[in-house]
């Protein structure tokens, strides 16, 4: 294996290079890996979902889905996605609380107004946008509706983004045409991480074997790829 770093001649690494399989796993790289808190990277594979404007919610869905040991078709997480939509309106309708960092809580209509005011928007108008599914011109899923989801899910969601400066290429191979067998990752950020695993102490012998990567994990993981001029999001299934 050869490590690539900054300062090499190299083409940076696209997700239009990624292969997938039918279920849109990726296949190539195989595996990404991010640093962990101790001295050891975790292990993710990667799940593609389709990216017409409801990425980020269907991610979620798939991530969630996954985590109780289901797999998620598409047709699925479009129904769970569309549900979604309506649920986080409601929630930023409200006038609840939501956890933003730690014990740190924000208004509902605090968020929702700064939401708004970002996208040039009244309030009733980006709720209205956000029920909207991604092919009728529904907003796409940012920071405030992911901070809906942590709190209504009651789990801790992690960003991730492609981290160009070390990835594994096969030695000997054109790094502009080969894509790497693992791709490192970086997180950004995360969402609800004052929700903890409730299931935490129970030992991993405890688990049936067998199950696909990402059953029976509380943590969700998501990563964000640049492709074209937009941003895309997939699911990340830990090892």
């Amino acid at each position: 294996l050869l490590m690539i770093k900054h300062g090499s001649s190299f083409s940076p690494i696209s997700f239009e290079r990624f292969t997938f399989a039918p279920n849109g796993v990726c296949i190539k790289p195989e595996l990404f890996y991010a640093a962990a808190n101790s001295d050891g990277k975790q292990i993710f594979t990667m799940r593609n979902v389709p990216g017409d404007g409801d990425c980020m919610f269907l991610a979620v869905a798939l991530a969630t889905a996954t985590s109780m040991g289901l797999g998620g078709n598409d047709p699925l997480l479009r129904a769970i996605a569309a549900e979604t939509r309506d649920v986080v309106a409601q929630v930023l309708g409200s006038d609840g609380n939501l956890h933003i960092e730690k014990k740190r809580l924000v208004p509902a209509p605090r968020l929702l107004s700064s939401a708004a005011r970002q996208e040039g928007m009244t309030t009733d108008e980006y709720l209205e946008r956000l029920r909207q599914g991604g092919n009728c011109g529904g907003l796409q899923g940012g920071g405030p509706e992911l901070t809906v989801l942590s709190n209504v899910l009651r789990r801790p969601i992690s960003m991730y983004e492609l981290d160009q400066e070390e990835t594994k290429e096969e030695e000997g191979s054109s790094s502009e045409t080969t894509v790497p067998i693992s791709c490192r990752i970086r997180k950004v950020g995360v969402f609800g991480d004052i929700f903890s695993d409730p299931c935490l102490t129970i030992p991993n012998s405890a688990v049936l074997s067998g199950l696909q990567p990402g059953a029976y994990s509380w943590h969700l993981h998501i990563l964000v790829v640049d492709v074209g001029h937009e941003k895309h999001a997939c699911a990340l299934l830990p090892q």
